[in-house]
């Protein structure tokens, strides 16, 4: 809070130090103290006036605050011997924000500015006004004078940005564009960039107007360098050959990705997209910036000749193999998901395999049955499945846990991702009362007895078969709304409280 001449707001730091601390620990009468008692010293201080008014605010006495606040305002902009530096401004604007009068604080920046327009800090809190008024053209023309007063290029970046929010509120369009490019070319002239974040907003730009020749000769030349990270820099050149409409091109490039990085699930979807043509993953229909809604149910694939859409399918399947027998590793999940992803772009063909589709979920479900994560993993690819494959499905995974092993948190997971499944597939709600009343025993029988496993967990760690007891739940809940007996409810009541009382 201390300047480096030990003043804040124009009052020495160690009369202003008590009443932050008396804040910071919420002792919020002891802070009015304090501060009536800065006010007595310094009646005609803004800064001590904007303290009074945050206290009075946080103690829920909004309309005392307020009026302190326009009484520090007023003697600001009237009083021409009174100290405006940003700490006053800035208290006066945390006040005017919880306060919800925005516009308050803006004019206050503003009239400072008017004051001292060359004073930098006082423009960052202009702007940082703007910012959260949504106030982009404003946001962009005040960035703009702190570039030209000190040439910073984060001040640059600051304007471009602004103009991209601008683009995608639907005001300038291709105009605006341009200019975010001129600048940036003019700065990168005379005085290159130096931040990785300066060249991504660079990329953006171009890539904003379809210029995705331009954006990638300038990835492969010198300011390509400041992206450390050399898969960083893939997945921007595969996104701008992709949606360049250079396919096998980006295809080559997110096929090395994933042998640099083998679990990126993303980067397979887009691997699959540039294979097979589809460039709903980076369609801009909708939106032509930088961030791109990723459409992966509603893929592409009718367009391909079957011979060659068989032939693209092979290659990608040879690939996972290579993928799956390189990556050694039990947690690495997106080469047997990428499986069942060529398995569902296969069916939406129009292909007739079921049967590979419910090899697949069941080699999933033997390799990561046991996760918490496997039935949104699923879920998408149970889309494509007939009521009766579903059910099919769900007979073979009932059968695959009754295989023995050693591994008894395993046992406990692909158990708990049964009764997941069952809820999901729709199997627990058509069942009869007393079938559903068994379910929920079971389940609370499950979770007592494998109780042993969670013992040498920290406090702070989830149980195994945590997710038991709000399944549990749930079937009670359903319980009661098929019958309406309140029975039901209080004993879900006393699961949750039962599962508290384990581990608080």
């Amino acid at each position: 809070m201390a300047s480096k001449f030990g003043l804040a707001g124009g009052i020495p730091e160690r009369r202003v130090r008590p009443i932050w601390d008396a804040i910071d620990s919420r002792q919020f009468k002891n802070a009015l103290k304090h501060s009536t008692s800065l006010l007595s010293k310094y009646p005609n201080s803004p800064y001590a006036l904007a303290l009074k008014a945050l206290i009075l605010e946080k103690m829920g006495k909004s309309d005392e605050a307020l009026s302190i606040c326009l009484n520090a305002k007023e003697l600001l902009s009237e009083n021409d011997s009174v100290l405006m530096d940003d700490l006053t401004l800035s208290t006066l604007q945390i006040v005017f924000q919880r306060l919800d009068h925005l516009d308050l604080a803006t004019s206050c920046y503003e009239y400072a500015c008017g004051k001292f327009p060359n004073n930098l800090e006082l423009m960052m809190g202009l702007f940082n006004c703007y910012v959260r008024e949504y106030s982009f053209v404003k946001q962009q023309q005040t960035a703009i004078k702190m570039y030209k007063l000190v040439g910073e290029e984060r001040f640059l970046l600051w304007a471009v940005c602004s103009i991209q929010l601008q683009v995608l509120c639907g005001n300038g369009g291709e105009k605006l564009l341009v200019l975010a490019e001129g600048l940036l070319k003019k700065h990168v002239a005379s005085h290159s960039l130096h931040e990785p974040e300066a060249l991504i907003v660079y990329v953006s730009i171009l890539e904003q107007q379809a210029k995705y020749g331009d954006a990638l000769e300038i990835l492969s030349g010198k300011l390509g360098s400041l992206l450390m990270i050399e898969v960083d820099k893939l997945r921007i050149q595969g996104r701008l050959l992709a949606r360049s409409g250079d396919y096998a091109a980006g295809a080559s490039i997110y096929q090395k990705i994933l042998e640099l990085c083998p679990d990126d699930w993303e980067c397979f979807l887009h691997y699959l997209g540039c294979l097979l043509e589809d460039d709903s993953c980076w369609s801009s229909d909708v939106d032509s910036g930088p961030i791109f809604t990723q459409q992966f149910v509603n893929c592409k694939v009718a367009h391909l000749a079957e011979e060659v859409f068989d032939f693209r399918i092979t290659n990608a399947l040879s690939f996972l193999e290579k993928l799956k027998a390189d990556a050694n590793s039990k947690f690495i999940r997106c080469p047997y998901l990428a499986s069942l992803e060529i398995e569902r772009r296969k069916h939406l063909y129009g292909k007739e395999n079921h049967d590979e589709i419910m090899g697949a979920l069941m080699q999933y479900f033997h390799k990561f049955g046991h996760l918490a994560c496997f039935t949104s993993d699923v879920e998408m690819f149970l889309q494509v499945l007939t009521p009766d494959k579903k059910m099919d499905f769900l007979e073979k995974l009932i059968e695959s846990i009754n295989t023995k092993t050693t591994e008894l948190t395993k046992v406990l997971g692909q158990s708990t991702t049964i009764f997941k499944m069952r809820e999901l597939i729709g199997d627990v709600y058509k069942l009869p009362v007393f079938e559903l009343e068994h379910s929920a025993i079971k389940m609370v029988e499950t979770y007592c007895e494998t109780l042993p496993l969670s013992k040498d967990l920290d406090p702070q760690e989830s149980m195994h078969g945590e997710e038991l007891l709000s399944m549990v739940c749930n079937v009670l809940v359903q319980l009661f709304c098929c019958t309406r007996h309140l029975g039901y409810l209080m004993e879900a009541i006393m699961v949750l409280e039962f599962g508290l009382t384990i581990r608080q």
